[in-house]
């Protein structure tokens, strides 16, 4: 053994560890030079409490999802991601008799906003952008109030815009896109060819109410409904039933897939008895009468008087039926329902008018009927008839003529319109009784006024008789019910108030003889050529009245024709039996209400006709006989079929 191994020797730490400083040969990024020490084994034990901690975690969170809130995410999930859109059915048309269309079916497109996914403000400044970009390109105007309500109300499919020009629309959703949840839906619209000459009549859609929407499937938010006249009415026909179809969307909305669940059925047909081109023109005469001499507005009824069938029923001013059903421009649609004229005021059924003379026809039968008075009986009319006040003699009660018309009888007395003749026949003069005011309601109301005639068109009113009772519990400044009231009763002044449809009904029941129909405008219900059902003429009741003295009453219409108020007729080759009426209104009777009442052929009537005017210049000469020769004369030239229909 060497001597150097045998010694005992200390050693110092630099002889053990090499020192980097010392040695600068060694390589440190290899960790030469340096110490290393072993890791704790408490560092271990941390790291895995933290990573039991973090898998926890993630066991915790899986469980919730899938367990504890699994069903309502899975829900919620489905709902996001698949959605029910309807699938809107073809309405049923409105046709004429002869199949004209009154109401039909355009394609058109709907842009939808989803208000649920507009809750950042920077999508509510974009849609602000896209509204007033259309209405710059298109001249929309958006009810801006709606729209806003419904994004605020999170509704899901806000119409915002219809088009019918899908191309036009698409252009515009692309250019103002904007990152907002829009879509374009296809959907049939409605047209009405006949515009504000049939509005009253067929009516217009809208959309469906609160109340309607309870009763509709969640899908159906956006159904357009009838809103008013024929629409509404036989709305459950025309309607048809909505399809539906299950669509798969995207996290953008967008839709990548769907599957149509129900096929939609479309609504039935709805005819009328209504003859398209009588209506437009019936339109046309009454509108150029009423702007050139300064009539308000006015109504006309022409009816069948041998079945109840109603040709033509105008209401004027109008309004354009396709602007509410579309929903804009809002302009144009506020001052429709601002306007003064009321061009919404169906005035054929709800208008309520003193009937002035053309009610006299119905006192002269009743005279006849009770006895009153015999037809050759004359009367004198002095142009006035002046009734003695036994209180004071020197103020007695005087009634005016409008004009002198000396010696009538019956049959004058109507052509002419005497109304000192009707003064004394319903309310007694000298010699001779008078129906007096009991007797008068009574026959007013076996004619059918005071009461509905029960016609198929909305919003229809019944009119009013006056009665002693009456007066005396409304009238407290006079109470008391005065020869004077009956005399006004018998020339249709004061309270007695009727509508032009009575009117025709009533013009009918002396054309007919004395049968009372019900008068109305549908006419039948068809799928495809299949008649579903049809209406049936209905005749209320059947008057017992003297064939004599119904034909004295014809006789007077029709001498009314040639030498009495109705003479502007005299030149129609048609034979026309007719009376006019003048009724006064207004506190200072500076307006009247013009009337005309007639049917024809004068033999063998097929046609029976109302027409009123309303507030017009007392001092206007031409009224409604103008509008009615107008409508008679075109009739004859153009359309004779009309005046040869069967009669049963």
């Amino acid at each position: 053994m060497s001597p150097l191994h045998s010694q005992n020797k200390d050693l110092e730490p630099d002889e053990i560890f090499m020192d980097s400083k010392n040695l600068p040969g060694f390589e440190r990024e290899r960790f030469e030079g340096r110490l290393e020490f072993p890791i704790s084994s408490q560092v271990n034990a941390y790291l895995g409490l933290l990573l039991i901690l973090i898998f926890g975690l993630f066991f915790y969170r899986i469980y919730n999802l899938q367990i504890l809130s699994g069903a309502v995410l899975k829900a919620r999930a489905e709902d996001n991601r698949l959605k029910i859109l309807p699938l809107w059915p073809e309405r049923g048309r409105i046709l004429d008799h002869n199949g004209a269309l009154l109401a039909g079916n355009d394609t058109s497109f709907r842009l939808l906003l989803d208000g649920t996914r507009m809750a950042e403000p920077e999508k509510i400044a974009k849609l602000t952008k896209l509204l007033n970009g259309i209405e710059e390109k298109t001249k929309i105007s958006f009810d801006r109030d709606n729209i806003n309500k419904d994004v605020l109300a999170n509704k899901e499919d806000i119409i915002l815009a219809e088009f019918s020009d899908w191309q036009a629309l698409e252009s515009l959703r692309k250019e103002y896109y904007l990152d907002l949840p829009l879509k374009l839906e296809p959907f049939l619209s409605r047209s009405y060819p006949l515009r504000e000459a049939a509005s009253h009549l067929v009516g217009y859609m809208g959309k469906s109410s609160a109340d309607e929407v309870l009763r509709l499937k969640s899908f159906e938010v956006n159904k357009l409904v009838g809103r008013s006249g024929i629409e509404q009415a036989y709305d459950s026909y025309l309607s048809g039933n909505s399809g539906s179809k299950l669509t798969e969307v995207d996290s953008k909305g967008d839709i990548f897939s769907e599957i149509v669940q129900k096929i939609p059925e479309s609504g039935n047909d709805v005819y009328l008895s209504i003859d398209a081109g009588l209506q437009k023109r019936v339109y046309k005469d009454m509108k150029a009468i009423i702007d050139d001499r300064g009539f308000r507005g006015g109504g006309a009824v022409v009816m069948d008087p041998n079945n109840g069938e109603i040709l033509s029923m105008v209401s004027y001013p109008g309004f354009d039926p396709n602007l509410f059903t579309s929903g804009g421009p809002k302009k144009e649609i506020d001052a429709v329902l601002t306007s003064m004229a009321k061009p919404l005021f169906n005035r054929t059924v709800s208008g309520l008018y003193s009937s002035g003379s053309i009610i006299k026809p119905l006192y002269a039968l009743a005279a006849l009927e009770e006895g009153i008075i015999s037809p050759e009986k004359e009367i004198l009319s002095t142009g006035k008839l002046v009734v003695p006040n036994p209180f004071n003699p020197k103020e007695p009660s005087i009634f005016f003529d409008w004009k002198v018309h000396g010696w009538v009888d019956m049959r004058k007395a109507i052509a002419v319109s005497s109304n000192v003749y009707f003064f004394t026949v319903g309310g007694g003069f000298g010699d001779i009784k008078g129906l007096g005011v009991s007797k008068m309601r009574d026959w007013l109301t076996k004619f059918g006024f005071g009461q509905k005639t029960n016609v198929d068109v909305l919003g229809e009113k019944e009119g009013f008789i006056p009665s002693p009772e009456w007066k005396a519990s409304t009238q407290k400044d006079d109470p008391i019910w005065r020869v004077g009231d009956t005399y006004n009763l018998s020339i249709g002044q004061g309270s007695f108030q009727v509508t032009p449809v009575q009117m025709a009904v009533f013009a009918s029941i002396i054309a007919n003889g004395g049968k009372i129909l019900e008068p109305h405008v549908f006419k039948e219900v068809r799928k495809g050529e299949e008649v579903i059902f049809s209406a049936n003429p209905k005749i209320k009741k059947t008057l017992s009245i003297s064939e004599n003295n119904l034909k004295v009453i014809k006789e007077g219409m029709n001498l009314g024709t040639k030498i009495g108020t109705a003479s502007i007729l005299a030149g129609l080759k048609l034979e026309v039996a007719a009376k006019t009426g003048t009724a006064e209104i207004g506190q200072n009777k500076k307006n009247v209400n013009s009337w005309f009442i007639g049917f024809f052929p004068y033999d063998k009537p097929t046609i029976a006709m109302a027409v009123v005017l309303e507030g017009g210049v007392y001092t206007n000469t031409v009224g409604a006989t103008a509008a009615a020769r107008q409508m008679i004369e075109w009739i004859d030239i153009y359309r004779p079929d009309l005046l040869n229909t069967s009669q049963e």
